[in-house]
């Protein structure tokens, strides 16, 4: 259901506090006891609730009335003259609204005579080469009365006098004690000559005692229509016309800002905002809503356009935020224009911004001030405010501090609009670019049992979505029950063991993504779990998972500053005095691997090296030493020891010989090397380790070029040589 703009029809349904004014403006009116001519006028901007305050004013009439004689009763004539296209039609049906109401068959006979003496004076103007006004005459209008029919006598005595027929219709009036109360609204929705021909018809009409006008409109607008139309001073000629001008009262903001928040509920009621957060909505109505809601047609407008929006995106958007930028679609045009046209600038969270100083933050506010007095000069300040409130790393850029825990993840988490990745949905009113739904992350989350989330996975991997997935995924660990955080752990380091390619290796940014969610992971879990956890993984770790879990104690052992210089306290997640557990264990089941399997075929066995060098090195050594006495591993045990390098528009390797010496020589890596030669064994090997073999071969055939590079591409023209026949 969307909210018409359909006025208040009765003051039991006012929200904004107007029945008393509507009830006292009645009482002006009905109070009004003599018999001339009385003219009020209602004023105020569009929108702001005329034609509510004047259904009111008609109710409170009519009940003043019940206890009145049926022939003191005003009668009340309702007139629309933006209903008529053209100046005949408006003229005529002005006169037809009046006289249908006097011929009703209920009225008393007295009524009836002003009915027929207003028949034979309109008719009379049909003859008539001007109607008189204020110092000027309307233009002669033929064929006015034309569609009123049977009602209208038909005129014989064209050269009656005009005078005449008026002072019949004045007498009629003046007979009766009934006040026939003419309501003319929405004025300002005519054109100019159309604005100009009403004040002229009922200053035409104000020599008739016992009639109140009571007109409708917008006071800047018919002054601009009556001073171009007239060529006069707009208000001088209002002035002469209206005797009792009443404004429409200004609603309080807070009562409008209650049907907002009555008629958002009721939205929320039927599609429930998930990622609702009180502080948030609060900093986002009073910064980026609440500025730009005047009145209840405000309020209709903004929750018409986002009801249709939120139905189609409530999934897959934030509701405060979509709720934000479509109010600023609606009522502030140009802002929602700059955002579109610099999201990519100003979406991300403060880490991403990076580090600025004061000095700065004040310089960037400034600039950023005059630019928004181009944009929106109505209120640069306040545009500056709406993209604080909803942009992160604008905020901290320009000196703002209400985002310092949004992080990247808190962004995607909540679907933000300053997600990067969530962006051009708010835009675009298109889910087509989501791979990943927010339902199936959920469903993923609570549903899945352990075969059924594998399967999901290899499922990803082949639809080439599974990135997508660990993209949002690492936004919403927070909400995996407790009890499944093992699960999805084991299933994450299944994920990388998943062969890619033919060098058989995982796509890196998938591996990294796996990496930092297992980390979030162990970050949940308490301290003593963390560790069970860990050595229930090393513990059924295969060939494939080993080098997963290594690098997994390498990272803790660094954040703990026992290896290298770098230390991250990220991964500081377990205690110091269980690190030697740890290694322990995975020094075990390293050698235990060793035993059935060729290490050097890993592809991260330089983080092994690393590792099992450190903890035990005689065993180290001795398992390097045996397994080089194989030509084919040579060039395995090279790949780890060579530097790749990339310039422009080529790439390649350079090899130093003390990084490889400790376990075979220069001359004895050369000879396995030109042994693998056009044999079984170096057709059998990946890709990359036979590049490695041809590169090492010509740099070692380069007398004193110790660091010369070699270039892929001359590696690989040199392939087919290599290859079996």
């Amino acid at each position: 259901m969307f909210y018409s703009d359909k006025p208040v029809e009765k003051r039991q349904e006012d929200l904004l506090n107007r029945a008393i004014f509507s009830k006292q403006l009645a009482n002006a009116i009905t109070s009004y006891k003599q018999i001339d001519n009385f003219t009020v006028s209602l004023c105020g901007e569009w929108g702001c609730g005329k034609t509510s305050i004047l259904n009111m004013v008609i109710q409170a009439i009519e009940e003043s009335s019940k206890d009145v004689l049926p022939e003191e009763s005003p009668i009340i004539i309702k007139f629309n003259p933006w209903n008529y296209s053209n100046r005949d039609q408006l003229i005529s049906q002005f006169f037809q609204t009046i006289l249908s109401e006097l011929d009703k068959g209920d009225q008393n006979e007295k009524l009836k005579n002003i009915g027929e003496a207003l028949q034979k004076y309109s008719s009379v103007l049909d003859y008539t080469t001007y109607i008189p006004v204020v110092g000027k005459y309307l233009e002669p209008i033929k064929s006015l009365l034309s569609g009123i029919g049977e009602k209208l006598y038909d005129v014989s005595q064209e050269n009656e006098n005009l005078v005449n027929r008026k002072n019949v219709v004045i007498k009629a009036l003046k007979s009766q004690k009934q006040k026939l109360i003419i309501i003319i609204d929405d004025i300002d929705r005519l054109n100019n000559e159309q604005i100009k021909l009403i004040f002229q018809l009922v200053n035409s009409l104000a020599g008739f005692p016992n009639m109140i006008y009571l007109l409708s409109f917008d006071k800047e607008v018919v002054i601009r229509a009556l001073e171009d139309e007239q060529k006069c001073n707009g208000a001088e000629y209002l002035e002469k016309i209206i005797q009792v001008p009443f404004d429409v009262p200004t609603a309080k903001l807070s009562l409008i800002h209650n049907v907002f928040f009555e008629k958002v509920n009721n939205i929320f009621v039927n599609i429930p905002c998930e990622n609702f957060k009180n502080e948030y909505w609060s900093s986002v109505f009073t910064n980026c809503i609440s500025p730009f809601i005047n009145n209840i047609r405000d309020v209709n407008r903004i929750l018409n356009v986002y009801r249709f929006r939120y139905g189609l995106m409530y999934n897959e958007t934030n509701c405060i935020d979509l709720l934000a930028i479509t109010t600023l679609q609606v009522c502030a045009l140009d802002i929602y224009k700059w955002i579109v046209e610099n999201i990519n600038i100003l979406s991300g969270s403060i880490q991403s911004a990076g580090g600025i100083s004061g000095v700065k933050q004040k310089e960037n506010k400034d600039n950023y001030i005059l630019e928004f007095k181009m944009v929106y000069p109505t209120s640069p300040e306040c545009m500056l405010k709406v993209i604080q409130t909803l942009f992160p790393k604008f905020s901290w850029l320009t000196g703002e501090y209400t985002h310092v825990n949004d992080s990247n993840n808190e962004l995607r988490h909540d679907q933000k609009l300053a997600s990067p990745e969530r962006a051009e949905i708010y835009f675009s009113l298109s889910l087509e670019n989501i791979k990943i739904t927010k339902e199936e992350i959920l469903v993923s989350i609570n549903d899945y049992k352990s075969e059924e989330l594998h399967d999901y996975f290899y499922e990803l991997f082949r639809n080439e979505i599974l990135y997508e997935y660990l993209q949002e995924m690492r936004a919403y660990i927070s909400d995996i029950p407790e009890e499944r955080l093992s699960l999805f752990f084991d299933e994450f380091i299944n994920i990388q063991t998943i062969e890619r390619n033919e060098n058989n290796i995982i796509n890196a940014p998938i591996a990294y993504m796996c990496k930092e969610c297992n980390w979030q992971i162990l970050s949940r879990i308490n301290k003593e779990k963390r560790l069970e956890l860990l050595l229930l993984a090393i513990d059924n770790a295969n060939y494939m998972k080993l080098s997963i879990l290594v690098d997994m104690v390498i990272s803790i052992e660094r954040s703990n500053g026992r290896i290298g210089e770098s230390i991250d306290y990220n991964y500081r997640i377990v205690e110091e005095e269980n690190i030697p557990l740890l290694k322990n264990n995975i020094l075990k089941q390293i050698k235990s691997i060793s035993e059935n399997s060729n290490l050097l075929d890993i592809e991260s066995f330089a983080n092994i090296c690393i590792l099992w060098k450190e903890l035990e090195v005689d065993s180290f050594s001795e398992y390097m030493n045996e397994n080089l006495k194989y030509d084919q591993n040579v060039p395995k045990y090279l790949y780890f020891c060579a530097s790749f390098w990339s310039g422009n528009n080529s790439n390649g390797w350079t090899f130093k010989e003390e990084y490889f010496s400790d376990f075979i020589s220069k001359d004895t890596a050369y000879k396995s090397i030109r042994n693998l030669k056009g044999t079984i064994e170096f057709s059998n090997l990946n890709l990359k380790f036979k590049e490695i073999a041809i590169a090492y071969s010509l740099w070692y055939d380069l007398e004193d070029e110790d660091y010369y590079q070699i270039s892929q591409e001359k590696v690989r023209k040199l392939l087919p040589e290599w290859e079996r026949d």
